[in-house]
């Protein structure tokens, strides 16, 4: 049987995968992603982490619950997502003095802000693996791009740039859950990057290069949350 405390997170889960998702969808429009926009999902994903880390965890009686109710019934009736995405990130801060003390740091101008706050670890060696091997694929698609250019090998611009601004927020969130050791990458989960994933874009031609970049997009966003 589920504890409060598991139906809690599955439901926080759940609305931050719900809003992680609609910035995937919308940045398939943009010409780029901001980096305010990044950085603002980044942070909301791990202040979700502090959650499932605190200990004690509130009761049913000691927490109130009715603010994230709220948010799961404006998504569902498609109230704005960014505003949602502030209220959720409000309401983590005041479960978690962890999430806390992290956003203090991550806004502070003094220099060992992050010294003092819960914003340090140490990155496993297998994670460091995936951090650099998602740095590869990025270069890869430029490196492609370029050689497509020269060959005058056309690729569909519009399902480019909607693949590569998916990576792109796929990777900066899964990079910074990964330097935290929030998650864990597998070797398997690497060596598929590295061995099926970026030689795909390696050695993509034009009618291929969206879709390889697309594999690298998803590949890094179902690991985001697992």
């Amino acid at each position: 049987m589920s504890t409060f405390r598991d139906t809690l997170l599955a439901e926080a889960t759940d609305v931050c995968r719900q809003l992680y998702d609609h910035r995937l969808a919308a940045s398939g429009s943009q010409a780029r992603i901001s980096e305010k926009a990044k950085a603002d999902l980044t942070l909301l994903v791990v202040h979700l982490h502090d959650l499932f880390v605190l200990v004690p965890f509130p009761t049913e009686a000691e927490l109130d619950a009715a603010p994230l109710t709220a948010l799961k019934a404006d998504l569902a009736a498609r109230e704005d997502p960014e505003a949602i995405e502030r209220r959720l990130m409000e309401w983590v801060r005041t479960v978690s003095p962890a999430a806390a003390r992290r956003e203090a740091a991550s806004s502070s101008t003094e220099p060992d802000a992050a010294a003092s706050g819960a914003v340090t670890a140490l990155t496993s060696p297998l994670n460091q693996r995936m951090i650099d091997g998602l740095t590869v694929f990025r270069k890869t698609i430029d490196r492609t791009r370029m050689r497509l250019l020269k060959d005058r090998d056309r690729y569909d611009r519009a399902a480019y740039t909607a693949a590569r601004n998916a990576f792109t927020l796929a990777r900066t969130v899964y990079s910074e859950r990964l330097r935290l050791d929030q998650v864990a990458a597998t070797n398997e989960d690497c060596a598929r990057l590295e061995t099926e994933l970026i030689p795909a874009v390696a050695h993509a031609d034009g009618a291929t290069f969206p879709d390889a970049i697309r594999a690298g997009a998803d590949f890094a966003s179902a690991l985001i949350f697992a």
